[in-house]
């Protein structure tokens, strides 16, 4: 499941700051992706959102809707991440492996895993 951070709200203004970088660099999309990662980390379901934000949260997709967080969990042994672009400035959120979302980071170029 891919869905665009384009309408997460309370990382919008961080989002713009991604999708206006002037060049397209695949390391820059990690670093930013590692730090989406980082947030969602320290959010829980219970927390209050923005209407139409979207993040991972506790592992699963959440979507705010009013003011609370509607999780949809991804598929077994498969977990929410952001990740990032490959072919142009951004990140998306997916529900994918660990393993698969560590290489992504490599091959991105950047160091310390999903979270840096």
């Amino acid at each position: 499941m891919l869905a665009s951070l384009a309408s997460a709200a309370p990382l919008a203004s961080y989002y713009v700051l991604v999708s206006n970088s002037s060049g397209f660099s695949q390391q820059q999309n990690g670093l930013d992706a590692q730090k989406l990662n980082a947030q969602f980390v320290t959010m829980t379901a219970n927390d209050s959102c923005t209407s139409g934000a979207q993040a991972c949260v506790g592992g699963a997709f959440a979507q705010c809707i009013g003011s609370s967080w509607d999780l949809t969990p991804c598929s077994s042994g498969l977990s929410c991440f952001a990740l990032p672009l490959v072919t142009k400035a951004g990140t998306s959120l997916a529900c994918d492996t660990q393993s698969d979302a560590d290489a992504r980071f490599v091959a991105a170029g950047v160091q310390g895993g999903i979270t840096g």
